[in-house]
């Protein structure tokens, strides 16, 4: 297939992932994921055939790919597959017939209470601390925090609308100290549009510094305070269904990971009234 019949097919396929809703970030992987089996493969879509997506996985295996990076791939290919049936470029979705590999879910990383405190301590300025604050007491993923716009910001209420994966809102609540914050940013920026006015990278690039100057020796990204978002919930008693709503996720399988993690609080608490083993 020519470089320029796969650049057309690619720019029809980005197009129809972003009107279904699909994130900035699962846009730009899913591309990349079906540019790189493309250009390996060599063949029109209505010539490739199962085997060819098993040699490409099994090529990936061989080089050291993880195995949560080739399911990521089975899906951008999955994708890239329905929507050429539904394009009638294909007869059916080939990528049905390849079985998924499993994937070992991790425990997903969260801060102390005390770490928190360091980083919000570690802001030297407005911005600094609204990002940080905002992360963990929202829950936000970081793409979303980058686009939040003002107009979805509730000062009177402290709500913030978010518009999430696929599209699908959700409504945030916010404390009082991030939601001074938030007036006075306001005052100060009355003219901007967007709440932080950075870009997924900057924000990432500012969590890392604050957790440098904090002296925080675990890794922190915004994503890690997304998580300890939710642990926190989850250890104060928040229900994990209101936790689920709160973090935007589909699936409440996805948010019960988070009850593993909190298990060591429960451990903590149980200790203080029985006699654990070490």
């Amino acid at each position: 297939m020519s470089l320029k019949g796969i650049d057309d097919l690619l720019m029809d396929f980005k197009s129809y992932l972003e009107f279904k809703g699909y994130s900035e970030g699962t846009v730009r992987q899913y591309l990349g994921d079906v540019r790189l089996f493309l250009n390996q493969v060599g063949k029109r879509p209505e010539e490739i055939t199962v085997k060819d997506v098993m040699n490409f996985f099994i090529a990936l295996r061989r080089k050291g790919c993880k195995v949560s990076t080739i399911y990521r791939k089975i899906c951008s290919l999955n994708a890239f597959f329905r929507y050429l049936v539904k394009e009638g470029i294909i007869e059916k979705n080939i990528l049905e017939e390849v079985d998924r590999p499993k994937v070992a879910r991790e425990l997903p990383s969260s801060l102390t209470r005390e770490d928190v405190r360091r980083l919000i301590e570690a802001a030297m300025d407005k911005r600094e601390l609204l990002i940080v604050r905002l992360l963990y007491v929202t829950g936000l993923r970081v793409s979303e925090a980058a686009s939040l716009r003002w107009e979805d910001v509730d000062l009177e209420r402290g709500e913030i609308r978010v518009k999430g994966k696929g599209g699908k809102v959700r409504i945030v609540l916010v404390d009082r100290s991030t939601l001074a914050l938030l007036k006075e940013m306001k005052r100060l920026c009355k003219d901007a549009d967007l709440v932080i006015g950075l870009s997924v990278r900057s924000i990432q690039r500012i969590i890392k510094r604050l957790r440098e100057r904090a002296g925080i020796k675990k890794k922190v990204t915004p994503h890690i305070l997304r998580h300890t978002f939710a642990t926190h919930l989850l250890e104060a008693g928040v229900s994990i269904r209101v936790i689920q709503e709160l973090l935007g996720h589909s699936s409440l399988s996805t948010t019960q990971i988070y009850t593993h993690v909190a298990l060591s609080h429960v451990r903590r608490e149980y200790a203080k009234a029985f006699d654990l083993p070490s």
